[in-house]
């Protein structure tokens, strides 16, 4: 008899795949989605910086033409001594000759922008949080990994998720 034919012996090798460990899953799963929202909030982080550089680019270049700075103030929603920070901190415009109904305008079109960025960014902190405490709290990854895929540090990661409950299917199964 052969060594390599056990059917004569009575034994089964099962010569199928073996089913993934959920563990490893959820871990892999949960590391994804870390990584994608940490890339999200720090493109949000940079498009905030480079829309509040414009709208104080516009606020300069309309103090320069001209306009009141309680009226910018109002219209930026801003208070009158950020507005004559802004102001002072561009010495290099001259005027350029546009209405202050434009002004008006760019700057609330700005204002707005900034404001639909800061709800994206207070929605993508909940969603880290989220994962955050569903992955501590199930132990898929340890808190020194959950800081380096979340580019927060440990103490605050253990901080933010005390008592939080995570909401259903914050990792997807």
């Amino acid at each position: 008899m052969l060594e390599g034919d056990d059917r004569r012996e009575g034994y089964y090798r099962y010569r199928g795949t073996a089913k993934p460990d959920q563990a490893a899953a959820q871990a892999e799963k949960t590391r994804k989605l870390l990584k994608d929202n940490k890339q999200r909030i720090s493109f949000n982080a940079t498009s905030v910086r480079a829309l509040s550089v414009r709208l104080n680019q516009q606020i300069a270049q309309a103090l320069c033409d001209g306009m009141k700075v309680t009226r910018l103030a109002a219209a930026a929603g801003l208070s009158r001594w950020a507005v004559r920070t802004v102001g002072l901190s561009a010495d290099d415009l001259v005027p350029s000759g546009t209405r202050e109904a434009e002004h008006l305008a760019v700057i609330s079109r700005l204002k707005s922008e900034l404001a639909e960025l800061e709800e994206s960014r207070t929605m993508l902190e909940d969603c880290r949080l989220n994962l955050l405490a569903a992955a501590r709290r199930r132990g898929v990854l340890d808190d020194y990994e959950l800081a380096a895929l979340s580019g927060l540090q440990r103490e605050t990661i253990r901080k933010m998720t005390w008592g939080i409950q995570p909401e259903a299917g914050a990792i997807p199964a």
